[in-house]
Order: C-alpha cells, then sequence, then structure tokens
C-alpha cells in the first residue's frame, strides 16, 4: 500500500547559503481520461495516492486515447518549500519512456502543475510502474519524488459502446485482454480484433457446450458475464457466449463490433471448434464418446449447427467459435469456408444458410447492453 508521502524520496538541495529548495509531489489528477471502473466502482481521482497491488497495478488506474498529442493531461499538486527562489522551474515526470512536461512555480506553497504528455504512444499499451518527478531551475535539478501509476492507452472511448456506458470501461477487461492476447502494440482496427477472436478463441478451460450448445454467459440475452467468463470457472461456450465476449472486449479498447445471426445454418466442414480442436460433428451425442467429433460428411448420426452467431467489422467476419475467422472473409467467404455442401443423405433437401440469412442481432433485440 502506498500512502501519502511514503517511497516519494524527495530531494533537499541548496545552491549556497541563501538558497535552498524542497519539491514533494503529494497528488495526481489525469485530466479528461476516459471513464472507468474497477470491481464494477466507478473509478474516481484522484489517482494517486492509490493502493498497489501484487501485480503492481494500481487501485486507481487510468484510460486514455493512443496517440493524439496534447491530449493526455494531468494535475499534479506538488510542494515547494524554497528559500532565494522566485519565478519558474520545468517540471517532468518520467514513465518508461513517456515523458510528462509542465512548468512549476518556485515560491513556497502548494501548487497545482498542469502537466502534458510529450509524446503519447502510436498503438495499444499498457504502463505500469512509478512516474519520477523533477524539477529544474535555472541553477539546480532535484527529485519531486515517485508515484506509482497504471495508464492503459486504447483505441478510442469505450464508453461510447453500450455496453460500458454507465460506469464506462472495467479495467479487468483491459488486463485480461493485454495479459492473455497479443494485443499490446496494435494500431490498427483489424488488427486488434484478430487479436480479440483468438484470445476468446484460447482461453483455458472454455470449451463448446457439446450437448445442446447451450449458453454459459448470458450469449443473447443482452446481458454479458464478464466476471464469469474471465474467470472460466463454468468451463463451457457457446457461439452466443463468444459473439459477446469479442463484442465486449473490443468494445474495451473502444472498438464497435457488430454481432451476426445466421439461420439456418447447416453442417460444418472440419473446422477449428472452441476448446476440442478439429471438428465438423459438433453434437456427438449419437456417438459412444466425444471422440466422435470428426465423422464421414454423409455419416446419418452427423449433426449441424441450427443457428449461429458471430461477429462483423469493416465487412470481415471474425468468429471465437469456429475457425476462428480472423477477418480474412467477407459474409459470402465466410459461409463457403464454414459450411459444408457436402451432408446426410436424409438432408438432402436441407438449406444451408446462405449470405440473405445474415441479420444483425441488435435487428434482433439481442444486442449487449451491458456486462455483470
Amino acid at each position: 500500500m502506498t500512502q501519502l508521502g511514503e517511497g516519494v524520496n524527495v530531494s533537499i538541495l541548496s545552491a549556497g547559503p541563501e538558497k535552498s529548495i524542497i519539491a514533494e509531489v503529494i497528488e495526481i489528477e489525469f485530466i479528461d481520461s476516459f471513464k472507468a471502473s474497477l470491481t464494477q466502482t466507478a473509478i474516481a481521482p484522484p489517482h494517486w495516492p492509490a493502493t498497489q497491488n501484487s501485480n503492481n497495478e494500481s487501485s486507481k488506474p487510468v484510460v486514455f486515447k493512443f496517440d493524439h498529442p496534447g491530449t493526455q493531461k494531468a494535475k499534479v499538486k506538488v510542494k515547494i518549500t524554497s528559500k532565494g527562489y522566485s519565478g519558474n522551474g520545468n517540471f517532468t515526470g518520467m514513465l518508461k519512456g513517456l515523458e510528462f512536461i509542465g512548468i512549476v512555480p518556485l515560491t513556497s506553497g502548494e501548487h497545482v502543475v498542469d502537466v502534458t504528455l510529450d509524446e503519447p504512444p502510436n498503438n495499444t499499451a499498457w504502463f505500469k510502474g512509478d512516474i519520477f518527478w523533477g524539477v529544474d531551475a535555472t541553477d539546480i535539478s532535484l527529485l519531486a519524488g515517485q508515484t506509482h501509476v497504471e495508464i492503459f492507452f486504447v483505441f478510442d472511448d469505450p464508453s461510447k459502446q453500450q455496453c460500458f456506458a454507465s460506469d464506462g470501461v472495467w479495467v479487468e477487461a483491459l488486463r485480461f485482454l493485454f495479459n492473455n492476447s497479443g494485443i499490446n502494440g496494435v494500431n490498427i482496427v483489424p488488427d486488434a480484433v484478430a487479436q480479440v477472436t483468438q484470445c476468446c478463441f484460447d482461453i483455458p478451460n472454455h470449451k463448446y457446450e457439446t450437448s445442446r450448445g447451450a449458453a454459459s454467459y448470458g450469449g443473447a440475452t443482452t446481458v454479458f458475464h464478464l466476471n464469469d467468463y474471465i474467470d472460466g470457472s463454468l468451463g463451457f461456450v457457446n457461439c452466443y457466449d463468444q459473439t459477446y465476449a469479442v463484442i465486449v472486449f473490443c468494445a474495451a479498447l473502444g472498438i464497435q463490433v457488430d454481432g451476426l445471426f445466421l439461420d439456418p445454418f447447416g453442417f460444418i466442414k472440419r473446422v477449428n471448434l472452441v476448446g476440442w480442436g478439429p471438428c465438423n460433428n459438433p453434437f456427438p451425442k449419437n456417438f459412444p464418446t466425444a471422440s466422435y467429433l470428426i465423422v464421414a460428411p454423409r455419416d446419418p448420426n452427423r449433426s449441424a449447427f441450427g443457428n449461429h452467431m458471430f461477429c462483423e467489422n469493416t465487412a470481415k467476419i471474425y468468429d471465437a467459435c469456429a475457425g476462428p475467422a480472423k477477418g480474412t472473409s467477407d459474409r459470402a467467404g465466410y459461409i463457403t469456408a464454414t459450411i459444408d455442401t457436402i451432408m446426410p443423405p436424409l438432408y438432402a433437401r436441407f438449406r444451408s444458410g446462405t449470405s440473405a440469412d445474415v441479420v444483425s442481432i441488435a435487428s434482433l433485440g439481442a444486442a449487449v447492453n451491458s456486462v455483470r
């Protein structure tokens, strides 16, 4: 736990018998950061002092848009105790290549200093650690302390997305993504959606529910159970859950992804089914064991998806349930690559889904309105 004044290591320097100065940072408030929440509670400034956990994470993280210089700002309260100084000095804060800059009065008192991040990252990023603050006067330089912070840089304001509109983006969602995917360093939306899709496909202990294809995390109910999904203790998912997961995690980055619904769908080609691997028979209940996820295309006991849900961004398809599909095809290409035209004889007159059957889940009233 970091208490006020702990770990600050301020400097007390003298420039001569008639001059001395002490500088100490006592509070930080980041300005115009995106609305965010932790444990479903809105994060309120100041952002330091704040507690720090064993993972080097702060109890009051902040979320900014990457790039866009001049928009990442903070107000830093600095206590100056000086003798023989007047005017202003340069005030800087360094954190792993990030530099905040401002101007601080050199006269005694508590001053609120406006600082701006000089060169923000041009991609998604997650910084956690100590900012080292310093004051430069004309004849002296001194340390003003170090303060622990946690800062995320994302594509846009996540609260513009409906699921995070209330309390802002869940910091838990951002931490999960940065810990479990290749999202760090991405600056192109399609690449980000692909990373999120792969992340949702690869989560350990998340396996497709091969009995009925039932949802476990609220898929298609308008509310996504994000806490349970991250925890993974339930273990089973369906395509609705996976679609909601991609929508929500992309929303955490400030990216809008549309959910699509296809009914009818049909028999899947041999693709990877989340948690199982190669599969063309997602409901093997008519077979002795679940090892019959791969069967002959014309086997009379072969099963199909009655319907299916997946995602779309900029006219490209993303599917974290089957495939996974990561934005390499449009609707027609995805259907060609995923739906099998070879099927058991009894289904000869069965109609598989086409691009014309695809509808937005928002039009079905199944949009992700909130998370819990």
